[in-house]
């Protein structure tokens, strides 16, 4: 796919026999990127935590498209034995997924931590991440596409050394946030550059979309859902339409909003904790797995 097509303005081939993962398939994102998937003629595997109302999605999209070959399996991103689990699952697969959306994020009101002992917005959105992709990828073989979801918090976030500490006292609800999701920009780019050639890895960013994630369980979320969702939001369709562009696209390393893909800024691909990141994230989950 060239860099600036529009998924809509793509040639599918119908009926194709390609899986794609997507997590938080049952989330607003999720759900319009797995019913356009569908549409397109993919299959797609929902890895969802919350199984009930990955049901209800499923059973939506079943109605308009009885044809659909989409199944349901449960994934936990803040446990280590859910992802292993998940993995095992989609190994035990006749077919296996060429494709893997990660989409699944959380935004955390208040400090808490993951059943294996992570603040639960780093752990899930980073670690529990990372985790995943890391047991998928010998499973999808040759030529398989990633694609990870990161953030405008970028531009206000940075990746140091105690990024994996768990301090109470150190969380902050957004800035929690952009921290995970600028260490998985971070990963990407280096995972981008350690794959085998015609392996693809790449980046999307939804931009601030209309769904439950940007509720922040504030005083003033009244008043953005009056003043700020209807101005400045996208649907969730128009989040899903880059991480779909960056699913078929045959490019790697790169970083897909809205119809159009690029190189991240230099100054991303120069950070300075980049190989710190990538060494000390798969120590963590090496040490983590043998618990």
């Amino acid at each position: 796919m060239e860099c600036g097509k529009n998924i809509d303005d793509l040639n599918f081939q119908q009926n194709c026999d390609t899986t794609v993962i997507v997590t938080g398939a049952s989330g607003s994102i999720g759900s319009a990127a797995t019913k356009m998937l569908i549409d397109r003629g993919f299959s797609v595997i929902m890895a969802c935590r919350n199984l009930v109302k990955g049901a209800e999605v499923r059973e939506k999209i079943m109605k308009e498209r009885p044809d659909a070959d989409v199944q349901l399996l449960q994934l936990d991103l803040a446990s280590f034995k859910s992802i292993a689990n998940f993995a095992k699952e989609i190994e035990n697969l006749e077919v296996k997924p060429k494709y893997l959306h990660n989409n699944a994020g959380i935004l955390c009101r208040n400090f808490c931590t993951t059943e294996d002992g992570f603040e639960m917005t780093f752990g899930t959105n980073y670690i529990g991440t990372v985790y995943l992709t890391k047991l998928l990828m010998p499973i999808m073989g040759d030529g398989f596409h990633v694609v990870n979801t990161v953030s405008l918090t970028r531009y206000i976030s940075d990746v140091n050394h105690d990024v994996f500490d768990v301090n109470k006292k150190k969380f902050r609800q957004l800035r929690t946030y952009g921290i995970s999701k600028y260490a998985l920009m971070l990963y990407s780019l280096k995972l981008s550059q350690m794959v085998p050639e015609g392996c693809h890895v790449n980046m999307t960013d939804p931009g601030v979309v209309n769904s439950n994630m940007i509720t922040m369980h504030r005083w003033f979320d009244p008043l953005a859902d009056v003043l700020f969702r209807p101005f400045f939001c996208s649907t969730p369709e128009q989040g899903a339409i880059p991480a779909c562009n960056a699913l078929i696209s045959k490019e790697n390393g790169m970083f897909f909003r809205k119809g159009k893909c690029k190189k991240l800024p230099q100054r991303f691909h120069d950070h300075k904790l980049m190989d710190w990141l990538w060494d000390e994230t798969n120590a963590i989950i090496e040490k983590t797995q043998k618990k």
